[in-house]
């Protein structure tokens, strides 16, 4: 019995095949980190996806208003926006704006655009003629008479997994769509301000 035992010792002893499991150690943290942010950056263009599908409805609905529009009009459109992106008061807002140009409508360098109004709802503030700097690249052309409406969102997104995707921070998630209207020559404006200039509404 005893020599069995021997035996089968020096056996074991001499075997040289078998599984390490050290390649797992090294492949699974990069398998878990491949998971993780697969699945952050499918949930971020899902996140924008759905914010422009909420700015291309809330443009649409204002395209085909024929009536003025005020605050509680935009305080409703924003209910609309943050019901469709799963928002909430502290991280939205959104501003729509009427744009016409009055002169050298057909040169994107020199002519002259301006705002007959811009109002914001939940802390937007109103643009200015010092905000086309930054806005004339998405304004298209347009003839002289004609108005277009600048519908513009924002949401505070938090990527899932933040934490481990350390080039992936939180960010605002901000839209601009520019619609003409359907139904009338303008989108006219009857809430507080004049030329445009109001202080933002919260809700």
């Amino acid at each position: 019995m005893r020599s069995i035992m021997c035996k089968l010792i020096r056996k074991f002893r001499s075997q040289q095949d078998g599984s390490l499991s050290v390649e797992a150690v090294f492949a699974f943290p990069l398998l878990l980190w491949a998971a993780t942010a697969t699945y952050t950056f499918f949930d971020a263009y899902k996140a924008q996806n759905a914010t422009y599908r909420a700015n291309y409805t809330i443009s649409d609905i204002l395209s085909r208003e024929t009536q003025s529009v005020d605050l509680a009009y935009l305080n409703g459109l924003l209910r609309v926006f943050r019901f469709m992106t799963y928002g909430d008061a502290s991280t939205t807002w959104i501003r729509v704006s009427l744009v016409q140009c009055t002169d050298e409508c057909a040169s994107e360098a020199n002519r002259d655009l301006e705002f007959d109004w811009s109002h914001g709802a939940n802390g937007a503030r109103s643009l200015t003629a010092v905000d086309f700097d930054h806005y004339a690249s998405k304004i298209p052309l347009f003839p002289i008479g004609d108005k277009l409406i600048l519908v513009e969102t924002s949401l505070d997104y938090t990527p899932p997994f933040a934490n481990a995707l350390v080039s992936f921070p939180e960010r605002k998630l901000v839209s601009h769509v520019v619609t003409r209207p359907r139904f009338g020559p303008q989108l006219l404006w009857t809430g507080p301000g004049s030329n445009g200039v109001d202080e933002a509404d919260s809700s």
